[in-house]
């Protein structure tokens, strides 16, 4: 992949997680990485072409660290997950399902589709983490591994949100709370 186009994909993603999808143009791209608004166009053609690349290259990101965590007990690879939002949070960002999640029915289908696919890629890897988790004696808790992974996942994605409407670390305490329960 070239650096421009890296550059163009960082950027973008950027712009969506802190502005939102719908709220940005080829312009708001071009101008900062000093490049005309034909070699945005050049890598990807069309905003929906960006914006699927973008949830593409997230949904790689998650796999390689599924990857690299397996060699993890189910506790540490719950600590990894809510590090990511960790480091959206001190970064001022959302994450991208939160970001995308709003507007989602006015996304393009190629990005609905991937959205869609990310979400349930991400909820069915909690789900799987904490039914070994429970089998490990790891974790602890009464609802159903379906249940306790909607929940998890609901309340880092809403934390993030309500940390830049209220402006206050709601995130940590989502996150305490979260390991308590578990």
């Amino acid at each position: 992949m070239s650096d421009k186009r890296i550059e163009i994909l960082d950027l973008a993603e950027n712009l969506i997680r802190t502005k939102g999808y719908n709220a940005f143009s080829y312009r708001d791209i071009s101008g900062p990485l000093q490049i005309k608004n034909a070699a945005v166009h050049y890598h990807f053609p069309k905003k929906s072409d960006l914006g699927e690349s973008i949830i593409i290259r997230s949904r790689k990101k998650f796999q390689k660290y599924d990857e690299e965590w397996r060699k993890y007990s189910p506790k540490k690879r719950l600590d990894n997950f809510i590090a990511l939002y960790e480091e959206n949070q001190s970064l001022n960002l959302v994450c991208l399902v939160g970001a995308l999640g709003s507007s989602y029915e006015s996304l393009p289908e190629n990005m609905q589709d991937n959205l869609s696919e990310m979400s349930r890629e991400i909820r069915i890897w909690m789900m799987e983490l904490l039914k070994e988790g429970l089998a490990k004696k790891e974790f602890n808790f009464a609802e159903k591994p379906n249940e306790k992974a909607d929940l998890i996942i609901a309340s880092l994605l809403s934390s993030l949100i309500l940390d830049k409407v209220i402006r206050e670390n709601i995130f940590k305490s989502v996150k305490a709370s979260i390991l308590k329960g578990v």
